[in-house]
């Protein structure tokens, strides 16, 4: 069902590939993209052992489940927020009572965090209704009835040079993994961090955002016209449509500032005490566009632009294609 092989990277934590081989061995056979699955491995951490895979395949879903699926730092968090809220009528007093990844729990977080709850039994025994379920796991790799039934998927998908940054930030600040910057770039590139690769992470999502059950979205989109992707989503989620004031009101909620200084909106504090972090490790750092152009260096930009050149290329698409000028 699964086949695995050994990964070397400087993750603090052993990591391996994991391909999906379906029930015949030609690949996910549910996931209605037809390719050639034999291309698709994903690195993660060697606790996603095959009994944990079968499991989440296995995973049993409800007809109100609404799923979302990220790469890391790509806007998990924002869309977290803002699709919680639409599906539980704006209850803003829940929401500044509770962290997100509360809400909104973490399908396979059991494999980065194996001495906490099983995630799987948490989400699998969420009471609430809709319940509303974070991963960051790809296509393949999702619970099979996502799929088969049609389950809501809401994808949201970030630029790779300000992934590479923010997730760097983010691996390193939580001691997830060890080394240089340059060194991480040519990691990411290699497909030795968890979750990579990062092109076929997104692009598998990409291609089947017309099905009835995907909404596919960039962080650009959230960035440059959050109302109009609300609407966008309420309709998705069969919400209500929203008063200008509701609006508003949820707008401001929504800012980077305001999330930022919320207690429950950024989980810096949260992350800090539950984990051995860098002292001056930020969950939320800027969330702005294009931040990698302060970082990046030009050597490291032209190694990433190559990256998804030469992916891209193979689906007659660009960068901008998918996220805008940057």
């Amino acid at each position: 069902m699964y086949a695995t092989r050994p990964s070397d990277s400087s993750a603090t934590m052993p990591t391996i590939q994991v391909q999906c081989k379906g029930h015949n061995g030609s690949g996910p056979e549910w996931v209605p993209l037809k390719q050639d699955w034999s291309e698709r491995w994903c690195t993660l951490t060697d606790r996603f052992t095959n009994e944990f895979a079968r499991r989440i395949r296995d995973f049993e879903t409800r007809s109100s489940d609404v799923f979302l699926v990220t790469f890391m730092k790509s806007g998990t968090t924002w869309m977290q927020e803002l699709a919680w809220l639409l599906l539980n009528q704006l209850d803003y007093e829940a929401a500044q009572s509770s962290y997100a990844m509360v809400r909104s729990p973490y399908l396979e977080r059991s494999i980065l965090y194996p001495d906490g709850p099983d995630s799987i039994a948490r989400c699998d025994e969420m009471k609430d209704n809709p319940r509303f379920i974070k991963s960051h796991l790809p296509a393949q790799l999702l619970p099979e009835q996502l799929w088969k039934q049609g389950r809501k998927i809401i994808y949201v998908a970030r630029n790779p040079k300000d992934v590479v940054v923010s997730s760097y930030h983010y691996a390193t600040g939580l001691n997830y993994w060890h080394g240089s910057f340059d060194k991480y770039v040519d990691e990411f590139i290699s497909d030795k961090i968890p979750y990579n690769p990062y092109w076929a992470h997104v692009i598998d999502f990409y291609r089947m955002r017309d099905e009835d059950n995907v909404f596919f979205v960039t962080y650009e989109e959230m960035s440059r016209n959050l109302q109009d992707v609300i609407k966008r989503l309420s309709r998705f989620l069969g919400c209500k449509e929203l008063t200008e004031s509701e609006m508003d009101k949820l707008l401001n909620h929504l800012s980077f500032k305001n999330m930022k200084e919320s207690k429950y909106g950024d989980q810096t504090g949260l992350l800090k005490a539950l984990h051995k972090s860098d002292d001056d490790f930020q969950f939320m750092r800027r969330g702005i566009v294009g931040s990698h152009k302060d970082e990046l260096g030009a050597e490291n930009k032209d190694k990433i632009d190559k990256l998804t050149c030469t992916f891209l290329k193979k689906y007659g698409l660009s960068e901008a294609d998918i996220f805008g000028v940057i």
